[in-house]
């Protein structure tokens, strides 16, 4: 006891004053979040071609949304790939239509281990698979894997939305490519030649669907 008063009591009364002088932790910013698509956008985007239902290997612009949405990335912190502008996910959205027809095919016809909504080859998918650490939770054998069949697991897991955002951006020769996509269309052709490569003969339809996809969402 001091003069009557508890130690207890002491140590609460001095934690109350002190408390008057600790400065209040700064705010963390908040954080910023990336443009969903809406599925009003992505029909519109899609011009009339999006499978009205989910049958076999045709995918609903309804049950693809969310998938897309996730690919692209909830928020700038905690997002998958960070497609951060409108032109990088218009470019993503609009070259995944072009190889599966609007959502209509799981595998490239003439390449069964291409992905159409993952829109890449066998050795891409391996780069991908390779640069995300969460994916490879998905072969027990990793980095031992066989490459035709990435496609396959990709699909099984509903993870074959993903790859093509992240090449939209992080794939060889994307990065800078894809920070100048905007409306431009040389901005969209930039980018087509020097990440995608589709073909010089492919551009003209990939690029109608560019445009379309860019003036549909935001």
């Amino acid at each position: 006891m001091l003069h009557g008063i508890s130690t207890s009591s002491t140590l609460v009364y001095l934690a109350a004053v002190l408390s008057l002088f600790v400065l209040p932790a700064t705010a963390a910013p908040p954080r910023r979040r990336l443009p969903q698509i809406k599925l009003v956008q992505l029909e519109r985007a899609f011009a009339g071609h999006c499978p009205n239902q989910t049958i076999g290997e045709v995918v609903s612009c309804g049950e693809a949304l969310p998938y897309i949405n996730d690919a692209i990335g909830r928020l700038f912190s905690l997002s998958r790939y960070g497609l951060k502008t409108r032109g990088q996910r218009a470019a993503y959205v609009s070259n995944m239509a072009y190889e599966g027809a609007y959502l209509k095919y799981n595998r490239n016809l003439v390449n069964p281990s291409q992905g159409t909504r993952s829109i890449m080859p066998a050795v891409s998918l391996k780069a991908f698979v390779d640069a995300d650490s969460n994916v490879q939770l998905l072969w027990p054998t990793y980095p031992s894997l066989n490459e035709s069949a990435i496609v396959d697991v990709l699909i099984e897991n509903k993870a074959d939305f993903l790859p093509g955002a992240w090449w939209t951006v992080a794939g060889p020769g994307c990065s800078d490519v894809a920070a100048r996509l905007s409306k431009s269309e040389k901005s969209f052709v930039d980018w087509e030649k020097g990440c995608i490569n589709g073909g010089p003969e492919t551009i003209p339809a990939r690029l109608a669907i560019y445009k379309t996809v860019y003036h549909s969402i935001r």
